[in-house]
């Protein structure tokens, strides 16, 4: 989802921008000057190297850096997914990725909601507005953009 995107869903809101990585095995992440990145892994934990510092990272838990310092994929249990959140460094009011169950009660206001698990009529991944209607679909796990 790009920065323009997230300027319709979310008006009054500092633009974001949200990707979906694969992660196979270790490597370098992108420099990205200028951005807070907020990295989710999705149903396997990681360990980064950031800025030398080794960090775990559990799955479905947001773990948040400086775009511009040198990151490293050191580890994966398996290969998986990761939801990205990148956002200006000097924003004032920047989005926030959030863990959740429920989303329409926890995060009403969220500007989308984001499948982590699969449900009745929507795939992982699927991208919604929050809103009682989710509560049907059966999805176990969600990510809010806040």
């Amino acid at each position: 989802m790009s920065y323009h995107e997230s300027q319709e869903l979310a008006t009054g809101r500092p633009p974001w921008r949200l990707s979906i990585a694969d992660l196979t095995g270790p490597g370098p992440f992108s420099s990205l000057p200028g951005i807070t990145r907020t990295f989710v892994p999705v149903d396997s934990s990681v360990e980064l190297r950031v800025d030398g510092e080794t960090r775990r990272i559990a799955a479905a838990t947001p773990f948040s850096f400086a775009g511009d310092s040198e990151t490293i994929l050191v580890r994966l249990t398996t290969p998986c997914r990761a939801v990205n959140l990148m956002v200006k460094a000097d924003d004032s009011d920047p989005a926030e990725l959030l863990p959740c169950r429920f989303p329409w009660l926890e995060f009403p206001t969220a500007a989308v909601v984001i499948a982590l698990t699969a449900g009745r009529g929507t795939s992982r991944f699927d991208v919604w507005r929050p809103s009682a209607a989710l509560d049907g679909l059966g999805v176990r796990r969600w990510l809010a953009v806040r």
